[in-house]
């Protein structure tokens, strides 16, 4: 029996330049197979799907979708000699093919993971961006190898001083349908939990009803020639259900959730291969406006980081037990992922 146990609960946010850290535990029972080389290896794959078409040998046409995946980050640890056993004082390796005598073993380990690198993106299926801590225990070479997986969620530091503008704030406006708004986000550069203000003023001369407007925190995110979106949040603004007022002023709060990866764009060339992964978000009204084909929507683009002036170690956030739960939700909302074909 093998597992592994982190230094920090999971699932935790681990970001770039952190240092992977823990223990690996094995109880090896006397009837077991001999081990020879327990591998620990931490790895960083980006996948995304392209399509062709192929003319089969009836004349008709075939769609056929490929499958890519490329590695980003790759570190090796063989774990051996290290390795203390409470049974055998030798560390528990014997012939020169070096096998694990019956016992039970610990062997601490920590990975650094580089600066920059994309976020940890769909992980499930494609596209993705996925990192894993992977143990491949070596046996004899007529018993079966085993493979034990550990999947890491991993985010880029983005601190929000160092991008131009991020503190100032965004000011729009669109006319659509005799309807003006203009509005005013607080601010442009968030980090997860942080709360900001939306403030919306309507020039509404013809008085149209105006059913409601829903405001919508976007995740778009685009690896090579994959695009998807990811509705994190969605709620209707109070103050404007049923209006037809020919001037309107409301204001509502918005709350990015917690666990949610920075604004990041990722450019990797290595030979032959490379790679781009783009991740963005927005900020989207939905104004629904009473009668046929009236409706419309605008988006204001904003910033996420993990460090800002007033949250500079956004790191101690993995601290916080509400993160556990908001990652799972996290990783429920991107099954829900779409395709996005006006990914802007």
């Amino acid at each position: 029996m093998i597992n592994v146990t982190f230094d920090r609960p999971q699932p935790t946010v681990y970001h770039g330049g952190d240092i992977v850290s823990g223990r690996i535990n094995m109880t090896i029972p006397g009837n077991a197979d001999k081990i020879h080389d327990i591998h620990l290896i931490v790895t960083g794959d980006v996948g995304y799907t392209t399509t062709r078409t192929t003319r089969m040998q009836n004349g008709q046409t075939e769609r056929i979708t490929d499958h890519h995946n490329i590695r980003i980050f790759e570190q090796k640890v063989t774990i051996g000699q290290g390795m203390s056993s409470g049974h055998n004082e030798a560390g528990g390796r014997i012939n020169n093919r070096a096998s694990f005598e019956p016992g039970q073993y610990v062997h601490p380990f920590s990975v650094r993971l580089p600066d920059s690198l994309p976020p940890t993106v769909h992980p499930t299926d494609y596209p993705f961006v996925r990192y894993e801590l992977q143990l491949f225990i070596e046996k004899k070479w007529y018993n079966q190898d085993g493979q034990c997986r550990y999947p890491l969620r991993v985010y880029p530091r983005v601190n929000l001083l160092q991008k131009i503008n991020s503190q100032c704030a965004v000011k729009f406006d669109t006319k659509r349908n005799d309807i003006k708004i203009r509005g005013i986000i607080q601010r442009a550069g968030l980090i997860p939990g942080e709360q900001t203000n939306l403030s919306l003023e309507i020039y509404n001369p013809n008085h149209v009803t105006i059913k409601r407007i829903d405001v919508c925190l976007i995740q778009r995110y685009e690896i090579e020639q994959c695009r998807r979106r990811l509705e994190l949040i969605r709620f209707a603004v109070p103050e404007l259900v049923n209006k037809n007022d020919t001037h309107i002023e409301a204001s509502c709060p918005i709350t990015v959730p917690i666990g949610i990866s920075p604004t990041y764009n990722f450019k990797n060339k290595n030979g032959s291969t490379s790679v781009h992964v783009n991740l963005h978000y927005d900020i989207k009204l939905e104004v629904k406006v009473k009668g046929i084909f009236s409706d419309f929507d605008l988006q204001v683009p904003i910033i996420i980081g993990t460090d800002s002036a007033e949250n500079p170690k956004f790191g101690n956030a993995t601290k916080v037990p509400s993160l556990l739960a908001d990652l799972n939700a996290i990783d429920m909302l991107e099954l829900e992922a779409r395709d996005d074909a006006t990914l802007e």
